[in-house]
């Protein structure tokens, strides 16, 4: 099977229609409502919801008091679910071009595009001719020779073990590993030892690999091994990426296909303390980042540029490997470099992916078939939904949930020129809202890089009433030296908010 990372939205609904449609699921309409919210939540991105508890309350209809360790209800048709699409593509679906695969101990159905029709093909085996009776004696003579031929071959294994030392391990492949079309991204969780981890938007991470040198979650302080357990990262999109770390002087020797890719550096500052007369941290560790021998990042402070605590994430884009391997060097100036994960995402574009989020906990997918994400990226604020629909808009539902407060984002870019698109509707002020009121009940300022980008902003005015969905748009917006857009959002009257966020490229690759 291929993955389905080449499987597109068209694609994956064709599946889904070709196995609810057949006979197979056509008499069991119960697994067929199950397999129908399974693969409709990977459909829409909310992968992060297909948990045992949702599946029996939504459903099943099993009441809150549902619970998943006394009753097996849905591990059992889940299992059930499995094997009737296992029959189905041994019959009716074998010539389907994708499939649909739930693995042993999930719940995720992934979108596989099946081998080669000619490597699907049944052969027939041709008969066997009628056997023959051997005499016993030919029979004993054959097991004679080939005890013989064990024999010999258990000595000259031992006498090649004796007289060969012991080769040690490489741990680098000498070959770049296949890669699917060159669309698979590579993410690496920097002294994890964990195989395989999925971050909140059910995207896989891959342990510590590629490694030459540092240390495994572990730091030196007073001659003594250190280890720091669960650090917290403030404005991390997910934990995951932040709960393990490699430290001191080392490098990474990825091997990537021929192409162009976007590279993100994932950092951390969780050891260094501001001292208890309000000194910071700044000047205590600091070192360099070079890619494929060239800087990359130079003198690189990581609490001075984010704080303590706090996520921070670097991206470049038109990223190449150099003879099948991207490599990364991290040269310890002062008390040790330091690095969390690496992600790599292939993008022959040559210019960075767009950046697209929705402030709730769940992906959404719009009229034209873009994804935007899970609200990330934030400091500050809180999510809200009013349960009110916008109108004007062929996409309601990038206004159901709102972020409100006094607060900001902070977007990793690559270094170019971006357009900024914000997304509002009022919809907690207005005459038939929860807030009543009107124009005036809710004012605010929105700045970028010192720039004002919105100053008094009435979004109940701009739109012309309630519910009413409108965008403000803004061009040439760039990244700070800190290799971050942010925008600020601050109250005047009542709470700023937003409903979605879009950032693009300007620049010509």
């Amino acid at each position: 099977m291929i993955p389905n990372v080449d499987v597109d939205l068209s694609e994956r609904r064709s599946a889904l229609n070709a196995v609810l449609q057949s006979k197979e699921f056509s008499r069991a309409p119960a697994l067929s409502k199950l397999l129908t919210y399974l693969c409709e939540k990977t459909i829409q991105g909310k992968v992060h919801e297909i948990k045992e508890f949702s599946i029996a309350t939504e459903v099943y209809g099993k009441d809150q008091s549902f619970g998943e360790k006394r009753d097996s209800l849905v591990r059992v048709e889940v299992s059930r679910l499995r094997r009737r699409l296992l029959r189905y593509y041994e019959s009716e679906g074998l010539a389907d071009s994708v499939r649909i695969v739930i693995k042993p101990g999930t719940y995720r159905p992934d979108f596989e595009r099946s081998p080669d029709p000619v490597e699907r093909q049944i052969v027939q085996t041709p008969a066997l001719p009628p056997r023959r009776r051997v005499p016993q004696r030919a029979i004993y003579a054959v097991l004679g020779a080939i005890a013989l031929i064990g024999v010999w071959l258990i000595v000259a294994r031992f006498t090649t073990r004796a007289a060969s030392p012991k080769q040690p391990q490489v741990e680098l492949p000498a070959v770049p590993p296949r890669v699917a079309d060159g669309s698979q991204a590579v993410r690496i969780l920097a002294g994890s030892s964990v195989e395989r981890s999925i971050d909140r938007f059910g995207v896989e991470w891959g342990g510590d690999r590629y490694f030459i040198g540092g240390e495994q979650n572990k730091w030196s302080f007073g001659g003594n091994d250190m280890a720091v357990l669960h650090p917290i990262g403030r404005g991390a999109p997910d934990q995951v990426q932040f709960r393990t770390f490699r430290f001191g002087t080392f490098s990474y020797r990825i091997p990537l296909p021929k192409g162009k890719y976007e590279l993100k550096l994932y950092f951390s500052e969780v050891i260094l303390r501001p001292s208890d007369l309000g000194d910071g941290v700044e000047n205590r560790r600091i070192f360099d980042v070079l890619m494929n021998g060239q800087p990359l990042l130079s003198s690189l402070d990581v609490a001075a540029d984010a704080g303590v605590d706090t996520a921070y994430i670097r991206a470049f884009s038109n990223v190449s490997p150099v003879d099948g391997f991207l490599t990364l060097d991290f040269r310890s100036l002062r008390d040790g470099a330091w690095l969390n994960a690496i992600e790599i995402i292939p993008n022959n574009t040559g210019r960075p992916l767009p950046l697209r989020i929705v402030a709730r906990n769940a992906n959404t997918i719009d009229h034209s078939g873009q994804l935007w994400g899970i609200d990330r990226f934030f400091l500050g604020g809180k999510q809200h939904s009013d349960d009110e629909i916008a109108t004007g808009t062929p996409d309601p539902e990038l206004f159901s949930w709102q972020r409100y407060g006094n607060f900001s984002y902070h977007f990793p870019v690559p270094p170019g020129k971006y357009k900024l698109r914000l997304l509002f509707s009022e919809s907690y002020f207005g005459p038939n809202n929860k807030g009543k009121g009107g124009a005036g009940s809710r004012v605010f300022n929105v700045y970028s890089s010192g720039t004002t980008l919105l100053r008094d902003f009435d979004v109940f005015k701009a739109a012309g009433g309630a519910n009413k969905a409108i965008e403000r748009v803004f061009h040439g917006l760039t990244p700070n030296a800190q290799g971050r857009i942010e925008v600020v959002f601050e109250p005047v009257i009542q709470y700023a908010f937003v409903q979605a966020v879009e950032l693009t490229a300007e620049d010509r690759p």
